[in-house]
């Protein structure tokens, strides 16, 4: 069996690096030509099934995927984006400006730190490890899954699957719109692609599409 992460379209807010969390904050046009691109990618893997996070933009970027792959989205709410409470719409300068004691202790723990009325690291790496699972009791064998879902919760899988310190999640780099994979064998599960952006790069994506 095979998963293949899809990470949602770019929004306004990926421009301006301001925090989502679990904000629905739509695909801007180019977000939604990178989802465009990826379900053509993706369906000559012809997947049996295509798992989505509910937030809007992960669910923006199913949407568009679902017609080309032939497959309705299946709703999971376990892929969702780590929950960052007060964090939400504000860039990484704002939060050290007006939490500076918070952030300090972010900066010495910041998997198991608790986002200011929000999640861990932790805590979402706990649900998204649920997910998978699901989606592998779901279609054991040979099949291929699609999993549309955002850049914290991918990480925190692929922390997982190759036993890497939950504190150095932000040592992976995935971009709107990337692929990821992992496969399930005798040795369980491997990472075997991170952060494919193959079928994206050498597009322009400004003007591409039409209005």
């Amino acid at each position: 069996m095979r998963i293949i992460f899809v990470r949602h379209g770019e929004t306004d807010w990926n421009v301006t690096l301001q925090y989502q969390g679990q904000g629905n904050v739509p695909l801007n046009r180019r977000g939604q030509q990178q989802a465009r691109l990826a379900g053509e990618r993706l369906k000559q893997y012809k997947p049996c099934a295509l798992y989505t996070s509910d937030i809007v933009r992960a669910r923006n970027t199913a949407e568009i995927i679902s017609p080309i792959v032939g497959l309705e989205p299946i709703m999971m709410p376990e892929l969702r984006e780590i929950d960052v409470g007060q964090w939400e719409g504000l860039t990484p300068e704002e939060l050290y400006r007006r939490f500076p004691e918070h952030m300090r202790e972010y900066d010495r723990d910041p998997a198991r730190t608790v986002r200011r009325g929000g999640e861990s690291y932790a805590q979402l790496q706990e649900r998204a490890l649920k997910a998978m699972q699901s989606m592998y009791e779901a279609h054991m064998g040979e099949e291929t899954v699609l999993a549309v879902t955002h850049g914290g919760t991918i990480r925190a899988i692929l922390c997982h699957v190759i036993g890497l310190d939950l504190n150095n999640f932000g040592r992976m780099w995935l971009d709107n719109g990337s692929l990821s994979e992992i496969r399930y064998g005798m040795h369980g599960w491997r990472l075997v692609r991170l952060n494919d952006t193959a079928h994206v790069e050498g597009k322009d994506l400004t003007f591409e599409g039409g209005e």
